[in-house]
């Protein structure tokens, strides 16, 4: 397994290039952004898209594809600046697929990075029969969910103001209402992603994150099934 790694002058130059917001600086910069961030990330999802694979046979494995690009598409955004000085790696199906089903990312930012496992985006039908599942394999969950969390992750969930229609056993309760869910390790040890440590790390963290992701995509075939 080959991973080069990410090292912090790769970072100060990506945020250089942010600020700058220059074609020409880009240009001038691109074979250094590409080698320094864009590989190693590329080499990231080639080693661990074959993990979540075994979960999810219907997920983008192409490196290439699953790594977020330096230029910006900023046509549909107030922010016009030209590029990013942070990328992620996505792990999840393509984008007529990925709606209605969980995702497991990576992603480094210029003050932490990290991992994580959730919905991107789920209809208010993919929700109702979550609220179902919960009610009717609460254990089963509350197992999935706890393993999630004991990963030290930030939770990233967001919820319905109005209380939903439902009688869930008290342990489900507080994550009964959710309208998105979202479980993310955030680090700041950056020596982390110059080794390949980094990937051991999101690996282990990805086997943790499977029972979670499976108990979601349960619901999400299920949601498919009415279409």
């Amino acid at each position: 397994m080959k991973y080069d790694g990410i090292f912090p002058e790769t970072l100060a130059l990506m945020a250089q290039n942010r600020f700058e917001n220059s074609k020409a600086f880009y240009e001038e910069h691109k074979q250094e952004l590409k080698d320094g961030f864009t590989v190693p990330l590329r080499q990231i999802a080639m080693a661990l898209g074959g993990k979540v694979f075994e979960l999810d046979d219907m997920i983008v494995t192409d490196p290439v594809r699953m790594v977020s690009r330096i230029r910006r598409d900023n046509r549909y955004t107030k922010d016009k600046s030209l590029y990013r000085d942070h990328l992620w790696v996505m792990f999840m199906r393509n984008k007529h697929e990925w709606v209605n089903y969980p995702c497991m990312w990576f992603e480094v930012n210029q003050d932490c990075w990290g991992y994580g496992v959730g919905t991107y985006y789920a209809d208010a039908q993919f929700w109702e029969l979550y609220r179902k599942a919960l009610i009717e394999h609460p254990e089963d969950f509350l197992h999935a969910v706890h393993r999630a969390e004991k990963v030290g992750t930030a939770r990233l969930n967001d919820y319905y103001k109005k209380k939903k229609p439902g009688e869930p056993v008290p342990e489900v309760e507080p994550y009964y209402n959710m309208k998105s869910i979202g479980y993310m390790a955030v680090r700041t040890d950056f020596k982390t992603l110059q080794s390949e440590k980094v990937i051991d790390e999101v690996g282990k963290a990805f086997d943790e994150y499977a029972e979670l992701y499976l108990f979601l995509k349960g619901i999400s075939d299920e949601r498919t099934m009415l279409k």
